[in-house]
């Protein structure tokens, strides 16, 4: 009589491999998990910070340039500044925030009824300009990802104006 051994798994085998499967998928699950909300949180501060070093330099370079007329508008909300160009009249650049963006609004002399309004950054949560001095602004920008205050980053930055008064609405 010839005896047979048969091949295969049991029940238990089955059952205990399966449970070390189910585990190592459930650790794997979970680290890959808290990396990627680790990545996201860490993208949305590094957007946020672009957009407001963005903003700030755009400001600034324009205040950098000599405007002939500054003006802090809307309780220190905005800003408006006017550059004398020499062969077409002048240029005026209103700055002001519409949560979470803040826009330029450019218009080209007096011909430019409507001009044009541009995004200078979104995810911005404040933006304030102060009178210092006769010849002195500061300027904050305070942005963040969400409405919890999470991803928040602020700069500000004093800017000396060699040509121009500062005049506030």
């Amino acid at each position: 009589m010839v005896v047979r051994k048969e091949e295969g798994f049991t029940l238990i085998e089955l059952i205990v491999t399966l449970a070390i499967l189910g585990i190592v998928i459930g650790v794997y699950s979970s680290l890959y998990y808290s990396g990627y909300k680790s990545f996201s949180s860490t993208q949305n501060s590094v957007d946020v910070e672009q957009n407001v070093r963005f903003a700030m330099n755009y400001i600034v370079s324009l205040l950098e340039k000599g405007p002939s007329e500054v003006e802090i508008i809307d309780n220190g909300r905005g800003l408006s500044i006017k550059q004398v160009l020499t062969d077409r009249g002048y240029r005026d650049y209103t700055i002001t925030l519409e949560k979470p963006i803040l826009y330029t609004h450019i218009k080209e002399s007096d011909t430019d009824s409507r001009g044009s309004k541009l995004q200078l950054a979104v995810n911005i949560y404040d933006f304030m300009v102060t009178k210092k001095s006769n010849n002195m602004i500061n300027i904050q920008i305070i942005g963040q990802s969400d409405d919890n205050g999470s991803n928040r980053f602020s700069l500000s930055t004093d800017v000396f104006l060699r040509k121009s008064d500062i005049n506030v609405q």
